[in-house]
């Protein structure tokens, strides 16, 4: 048994594999193919670029596949119905944009490839003749992600993935010694496909590696935010600041798992952090250290100390003072994170301001809150209704940070006059 397997296993990056080779320097080259169907990677894909990484600090060459050529048929894995295809310049373009993000979050020497410098320029009689006369129909109907759409239907032209992935792993094992596939676990039935004829074409061994699906403690998908949307790795899709909160937002449940995957630290590093952070949870020292590194890695050192330095001052750690600082860009992002209320001016008492705003249902309310303890502006306790807004002191000449509870947050604009201005 492949002993070197085992940490990978307990890093929680580990859910099928075929039978490996006795120590890892007697594979040359492992790699993972990503198709090009958005413009921007998202949290899901990092799972198994985090098992490459992990393969190069074994001595395994890393190569990341850009599937070019597969992104403009559909890959039938974990879909239930077709896939919309896609124009040829939308893939060319989403393919360069992945190839940066790649490069950036990797920090390898890394062999970046487009499946379309090989598979662009076959023929289909080529393919038939090469591939699809090594690979039976049978064989194929037995993939769990064939026989699932069966019922619903299928085309010939994600029938036919399977072959083309399996054509990629033998061009690279060809090409360049690659020996090792690794993927998502939805990918074993193309894995070992490419593994069924790399050994029909060649007589040699090749080798399969596929991650778990990352569900949370609760059972819930991981990856998606809140409102069930995306978490991108593209700024424009998913800004900094929203994305040092998806990790900061994470449950204890699920953190030492987490950090396990998705750290760059080692095991040992992990566990002494992880028993600090049980020392005073409330601190979530955890959440923190791995929200500041993937922010790091995927949008900069730059980001991500402003991101972390913001986020400690909106949840009640630094000092509001610093929100003057930032870039426009930056707190603008801050302020679309956070539901907004609008008032036409500040020379109005707290009370008016807060139910004209729509914050507050009615002055009541209001003034229960405050009997209560339980309205801040500014971090500052409300302490009577009729306290002008003006005594408290703008952020940035016309934001105020409302707070009700102990959790509900949101901003208090001023509009500008003589400016038209929208959330």
């Amino acid at each position: 048994m492949a002993q070197w397997i085992e940490s990978l296993r307990q890093r929680g990056l580990v859910y099928q594999h075929t039978p490996l080779p006795e120590a890892p320097h007697l594979i040359k080259a492992a790699y993972v193919g990503i198709d090009p169907t958005a413009d921007s990677l998202h949290v899901g894909h990092l799972v198994p670029l985090q098992l490459l990484y992990h393969l190069a600090q074994l001595g395994i060459q890393p190569i990341v596949v850009i599937g070019g050529a597969t992104a403009r048929i559909g890959d039938p894995s974990g879909k239930r119905t077709e896939r919309p295809l896609l124009p040829p310049e939308v893939v060319e373009l989403n393919t360069q944009q992945l190839i940066q993000q790649v490069q950036k979050i990797l920090p390898l020497s890394l062999t970046i490839l487009d499946n379309y410098a090989w598979l662009g320029e076959m023929s289909l009689v080529s393919f038939l003749r090469d591939v699809g006369k090594h690979i039976t129909v049978s064989y194929l109907l037995t993939k769990e992600t064939i026989h699932s759409r069966l019922e619903g239907g299928i085309s010939f032209t994600e029938f036919s993935y399977p072959l083309l992935q399996a054509y990629d792993f033998y061009h690279l094992f060809v090409s360049y010694g690659c020996s090792l596939q690794v993927g998502g676990a939805d990918q074993w039935g193309n894995i070992t496909t490419g593994i069924e004829f790399i050994h029909k074409q060649t007589g040699g061994e090749a080798y399969g590696i596929t991650c778990p699906l990352l569900t949370r403690a609760d059972g819930s998908k991981f990856g998606k935010s809140e409102q069930g949307e995306n978490i991108w790795l593209s700024a424009s899709k998913t800004s900094p600041y929203k994305f040092y909160q998806f990790w900061i937002r994470q449950p204890d449940a699920d953190m030492l798992r987490l950090l396990s995957i998705f750290s760059f630290r080692t095991l040992e590093e992990i566990h002494e952090l992880w028993t600090m952070h049980q020392q005073s949870p409330e601190q979530r020292l955890a959440q923190r250290a791995l929200a500041y590194e993937m922010t790091s890695r995927v949008h900069g050192e730059a980001a991500a100390k402003i991101v972390k330095e913001v986020s400690e001052v909106v949840y009640g750690v630094g000092s509001l003072e610093a929100l003057e600082n930032i870039s426009e860009g930056f707190f603008e992002q801050i302020v679309a994170e956070m539901p907004t209320y609008i008032i036409a001016s500040s020379e109005i008492s707290v009370a008016e301001a807060l139910v004209q705003s729509g914050f507050l249902r009615s002055k009541s309310e209001c003034r229960q809150l405050i009997q209560q303890g339980g309205l801040s502006i500014n971090r500052q306790r409300v302490r009577a209704e009729n306290t002008p807004l003006s005594a408290y002191k703008p952020l940035r000449e016309r934001y105020w940070l409302l707070q009700r509870g102990k959790k509900h947050q949101a901003w208090l604009r001023a509009e500008l006059r003589g400016k038209r201005e929208s959330l």
